[in-house]
């Protein structure tokens, strides 16, 4: 269950200004990253979700890197500078301790705010989100304070994407349509396209793709408007992550490849990666295995040559599930252990729990049962502590289908149960919750009824005098 075959494939990246250092609207051109699709229960696989507002472009980067040597703060400027060198390392741990060390010299609510973004984002990396929404919320509340209409839009949008990637749907919805009714009062056009972005993320989640296309087309629009090839790039990516879903692969082809060569020409090796395996997956899901691992490999490269550890671990699942796919299973146990490993030394939770998932499932097809449901439990586990809603639909869903393989039909049909109610509980759509309801159907199995809405009662016509 490694998450996707992109780089920072976790919940936001955005960060406030900090007394004329950092614009507002520069770090919302580097907000919020989305979290991948977790796969089918009946076979894992990955599915990378495009960043719909978070690509950074080197040229971005310089423009910080610019403001922050000019700043006058130079306690807050090399804490700033350190921090986010740690985070592009991703030792997020280290760019926490960084940024606590910078409050000293912060003075206002706008820095206070920025400070809170940077840490949130670190501890989203780490999938300790709970601490990641706190800060978020102080974040909020401190440009609330400054009046900072574009603060609280960021702030709000980083909430959004925490909901997101917990399967909080509801929640991820609401807090995304504040920020855009933040950004369009405000005039906020690139603000605008990144929240219509999120949102057609959310509706992508919940398996509406149809509003889900109208939202990342309306960004696209916008990005178009405001000449921002990094935001039309990204747009793209995800309308066709959308047409794939829908199963119109070439469409979806199209648009990856249209994506990837806006990428190539501003340089962006990030968005490079990132597009070459949403391609990687449309040439897996037509069966052609050789190409899609040849694209996972090309990847690999880049992250390789970049530094990007956690990028590097997302690649190494995404071969191991090609590797699974042509049934050499030692090949992909040894690249989702490897995988493991790394996330594990990173602290990313996230891609602990779909590491150990996806082993699970390598040791269910040698028919390893219990050594399948010892590493299945673990995701389980995780994503419990991390709560991630949708994680944890996935992980009782994956044990309910093993419980059925081992012929204890009760015991699956308990866990299937569970997975369906929690589906139902965020609002999620698409193939995992149909394959959870087809092996209902298969076990002929209960399900706990839906309350019914009760109708309003037509009132009879007057009668005629």
């Amino acid at each position: 269950m490694e998450p996707l075959s992109v780089a920072l494939g976790i919940v936001s990246f955005a960060v406030t200004a900090v007394s004329g250092l950092v614009a507002w609207s520069w770090w919302r051109r580097m907000a919020r990253r989305a979290r991948r699709v977790r796969p089918s229960p009946l076979r894992l696989t990955i599915e990378p979700t495009e960043a719909g507002v978070l690509v950074k472009s080197d040229a971005a980067v310089n423009v910080y890197l610019e403001g922050l040597a000019k700043a006058e703060k130079t306690e807050l400027r090399d804490h700033l500078q350190e921090g986010r060198r740690l985070q592009q390392a991703q030792d997020h741990a280290a760019a926490v301790e960084e940024f606590l060390n910078a409050f000293a010299a912060a003075e206002n609510d706008v820095e206070r705010a920025a400070l809170h973004i940077l840490i949130g984002t670190s501890f989203a990396h780490l999938s300790r989100l709970a601490e990641a929404e706190g800060q978020y919320r102080q974040a909020l509340t401190a440009a609330e304070k400054a009046d900072d209409h574009e603060g609280q839009a960021t702030a709000l949008g980083n909430l959004g994407n925490v909901y997101l990637q917990r399967g909080e749907l509801g929640k991820a919805e609401e807090h995304h349509r504040k920020a855009l009714e933040i950004d369009q009062q405000s005039g906020n056009k690139l603000g605008q396209a990144q929240d219509l972005g999120n949102l057609g993320l959310v509706y992508r989640h919940r398996g509406d793709l149809r509003k889900a296309e109208d939202h990342h087309k309306r960004s696209l629009a916008i990005h178009e408007q405001i000449r921002n090839r990094v935001g039309q790039a990204s747009a793209l990516g995800n309308l066709g992550l959308v047409y794939a879903d829908r199963g119109e692969l070439d469409k979806a082809e199209e648009h990856h490849k249209s994506a990837l060569a806006i990428h190539e020409e501003i340089g962006n090796k990030l968005g490079q990666a990132r597009q070459l395996g949403n391609l990687g997956n449309v040439y897996r899901r037509r069966g052609e295995l050789d190409k899609a691992e040849e694209h996972y490999k090309r990847i690999l490269a880049i992250h390789e040559q970049i530094g990007d550890r956690l990028g590097h671990a997302q690649d190494l699942g995404n071969l191991g599930i090609v590797y699974a796919r042509t049934g050499q299973l030692d090949k992909a146990e040894e690249h989702f252990s490897k995988a493991l490993a790394i996330h594990e030394d990173i602290g990313n939770k996230l891609g602990q729990a779909n590491q150990l998932g996806n082993l699970g499932n390598v040791y269910a097809d040698r028919g390893e049962l219990d050594k399948a449901e010892e590493h299945l439990k673990q995701a389980l586990a995780i994503d419990e502590e991390i709560g991630s809603k949708l994680g944890q639909a996935q992980d009782l869903g994956n044990l309910g289908l093993l419980a059925e393989r081992r012929g204890e039909p009760d015991k699956a049909s308990d866990l299937l149960n569970q997975s369906k109610a929690l589906y139902e509980a965020i609002g999620a759509g698409g193939p995992n919750p149909e394959a959870v309801h087809q092996a209902l159907e298969r076990l002929g199995a209960p399900t706990p009824p839906k309350p019914k809405r009760e109708r309003a009662r037509k009132k009879p016509p007057p009668k005629k005098p």
